[in-house]
């Protein structure tokens, strides 16, 4: 659940985000190097300068979409039954890569996204990665919780597995696209999460 238009919004907000609603459904459907900024301006209702007013590249674009992508997955796993409970939340790391799997063309965007926002020069590269760091604190916060609640061991660090979960999510996805949709990431996430339980659960 990411930022939508709402009665509260500015006007420039709500066209905003309708812009971006807008490319997550024709670059997911259609991929992003398909998709002409025309055609989106053309959805939206808006002229191809009234496009560039809110998104001056299609490339600034494109890390908009990856920004609301993280939004709205970390704002999901909120929402799940077992979010308080680190064993709930391992079992919750394979729904969400199921969910992914139910839009491809976003696990492309993406990756694309992310390779993109690597350069440190690029404007996408401080969001990106004050993005990035919310979500790990997000997940080492909960970790914490389970382990004060005795769900898991006390002594590992919780940063750590978070980073470690993330990243073993993030390579599944880069090895998805590169492999053509090859590579079974669920079932992957899936052995991962058990692993994981494994090491954190107390002896």
């Amino acid at each position: 659940m990411g930022l939508r238009a709402t009665g509260s919004y500015p006007t420039g907000m709500r066209r905003r985000e309708k812009i971006i609603d807008v490319a997550v459904d024709m670059f997911g459907a259609d991929g992003y190097y398909a998709t002409p900024m025309s055609a989106i301006a053309e959805a939206v209702g808006i002229s191809e300068s009234g496009l560039a007013h809110h998104f001056r590249s299609k490339n600034v674009l494109l890390q908009a979409v990856a920004e609301r992508r993280l939004q709205e997955t970390a704002a999901w796993w909120e929402t799940l039954p077992g979010s308080d409970s680190a064993i709930g939340m391992f079992d919750e790391m394979v729904e969400a890569t199921r969910r992914f799997l139910a839009q491809p063309g976003l696990i492309e965007l993406f990756v694309l996204s992310i390779s993109e926002a690597a350069d440190a020069s690029s404007p996408a590269h401080a969001r990106l990665s004050e993005r990035y760091e919310a979500v790990v604190a997000q997940f080492a916060a909960r970790l914490q919780k389970a382990a004060d609640r005795g769900e898991i061991r006390t002594d590992v660090d919780m940063e750590l597995i978070a980073r470690e979960s993330i990243a073993v999510s993030d390579g599944l996805q880069v090895q998805w696209v590169l492999s053509s949709g090859k590579v079974d990431i669920v079932a992957g996430i899936a052995e991962y999460a058990r692993n994981l339980k494994e090491r954190l659960t107390p002896a």
